[in-house]
């Protein structure tokens, strides 16, 4: 009898112990899945600590270049003259001994005196041919020191864009594409000759893909129409791009960065597809 009860309590110490051990197993399975959720919540907001992190730092940045100007307040503006660029600027130093000149300049060498305005602000405007960007330099000097401080990179982008917009006119399958072109208010561009550049889409390499190019002519309403007939009445199998250059009345090259229109053709000329919409024409730089 003795020995059975021993048996018994035996097993009952083993199932308390194997209870024992599944409990602590489902504790600590549960603190794994807590600290595997809260591993995830940390992953998830890294991302946007990083930006916190960099928007604080930018923050930091622009303070101390703030603090380390020479200038409490700078403004500038860019314009086109006549064939040129024109920079204006607009200043107000933190200190200006008596007898200090200011001038601007760029890098390429065209320099502007800068002259107060009566208020303690000093103003000017630089005149200089075109470029893609433009690095002014603000120099202050009595004839003994010199002090200089470079101003923001000015990009002309802007200056020297053209919004235009590509039909097939008479809707599709058509032979002629029409085209219209309207600058920004800050810019005087008109177009004076617009190019097609009849280019093979199949082709990847852009610069081995020209087939011809059409020479538009404008309209009355002031849109181009170029007829591109003898690239589109055949009844071969083609895939072309349609890309445009123009040059303006003042001698800027403009250039879209991708196809305006397209349009191709299977085999046998049952069917075909035609593309046409917005696009934009860009200053090309490297031709000026």
């Amino acid at each position: 009898m003795e020995k059975k009860t021993g048996h018994i309590l035996s097993a009952v110490v083993v199932a308390a112990a194997i209870g024992g051990l599944f409990w602590q197993n489902v504790g600590l399975r549960t603190q794994v899945e807590q600290l595997s959720t809260q591993v995830q919540h940390i992953h998830d907001y890294l991302p946007d600590l990083r930006q916190e992190m960099a928007n604080q730092a930018g923050d930091i940045r622009w303070e101390i270049a703030a603090q380390q100007s020479l200038f409490s307040s700078v403004e500038t503006g860019l314009g086109y003259i006549s064939g040129d660029l024109s920079l204006s600027v607009s200043l107000v130093p933190k200190e200006l001994s008596v007898g200090e000149t200011a001038q601007l300049s760029l890098s390429t060498g065209e320099t502007a005196v800068l002259t107060d305005d009566g208020s303690g602000r000093l103003t000017g405007v630089l005149t200089c041919p075109l470029r893609e960007s433009l690095e002014p330099v603000v120099i202050l000097t009595d004839g003994e020191t010199t002090r200089r401080e470079v101003l923001p990179t000015l990009w002309t982008n802007e200056l020297f864009t053209l919004k235009g917009d590509s039909r097939w006119e008479g809707g599709t399958p058509s032979d002629v594409l029409s085209l219209t072109f309207n600058a920004p208010e800050s810019s005087a561009l008109e177009p004076e000759t617009v190019t097609v550049e009849v280019r093979s889409a199949i082709l990847e390499v852009v610069e081995g893909s020209l087939m011809g190019t059409v020479e538009a002519v404008r309209q009355a309403d002031g849109s181009w129409r170029a007829d591109l007939s003898r690239y589109l009445n055949t009844e071969e199998e083609y895939d072309y791009d349609f890309w445009v250059s123009v040059t303006t009345g003042e001698g800027v090259p403009l250039r879209s960065d991708q196809p305006v229109a397209d349009c191709q053709q299977n085999g046998d000329g049952s069917s075909s597809s035609w593309g046409e919409g917005d696009f934009a024409l860009y200053a090309d730089f490297g031709e000026t």
